[in-house]
């Protein structure tokens, strides 16, 4: 199996999403690329944490996301953060960019799965990974599904996982996080 993980992020808590993600994959044995979307406007926020700030500047090396980089994986991860109830912009900037993957069939039969954050639960999150699925079986991919059982006695939406930052800069993601996604990986790669 290989995977690639294609997040955008402003404050870092996506990028810690993904590169958990990434890690938890590679750990288990499969190929993973880890990519963040263009974002030529992002500036540094000077009110962070020097944790916070180390994160976004380790964030900043991560290679830029190209179309072509999809077209190889048999897993494909995105995500976003949530903005009004959709991904951001530059997200769907990305998303759009695709056309051609589109138009010669060439994401047909791969697999989606979404991941976001979002500042509280009513932040619109679920929508967030609806804009992501649909966007996937647009494409022709298959979304999957958050089990309800990814993490005995804890909720999960089943459209992806959500990491409420409660409108924090990213300095680590909450313990209940890590355990879903690290659940998650390990029925990603039994999936194959």
């Amino acid at each position: 199996m290989k995977a690639v993980v294609v997040f955008h992020s402003i404050y870092g808590n996506d990028y810690l999403l993904a590169k958990a993600f990434a890690s938890e994959l590679k750990s288990a044995g499969p190929e993973v690329g880890l990519y963040r979307v263009a974002d030529p406007d992002w500036v540094e926020k000077p009110d962070i944490s020097e944790k916070a700030r180390g994160i976004l500047r380790e964030m900043r090396v991560v290679p830029e996301a190209q179309p072509k980089v999809l077209e190889s994986a048999d897993v494909i991860i995105l995500g976003s953060p949530t903005y009004f109830g959709n991904v951001t912009a530059e997200m769907k900037a990305f998303m759009d960019s695709t056309g051609g993957l589109w138009f010669h069939g060439k994401l047909i039969g791969k697999k989606c799965v979404a991941f976001t954050s979002a500042g509280n639960a009513e932040g619109g999150g679920i929508l967030c990974l609806q804009a992501i699925h649909t966007y996937a079986m647009y494409m022709g991919m298959t979304c999957l599904p958050v089990p309800v059982t990814l993490v005995p006695g804890e909720n999960w939406p089943a459209l992806g996982i959500i990491h409420y930052s409660n409108g924090k800069q990213a300095e680590a993601l909450d313990v209940k996080t890590e355990r879903a996604i690290k659940n998650y990986c390990a029925f990603l790669v039994k999936m194959g």
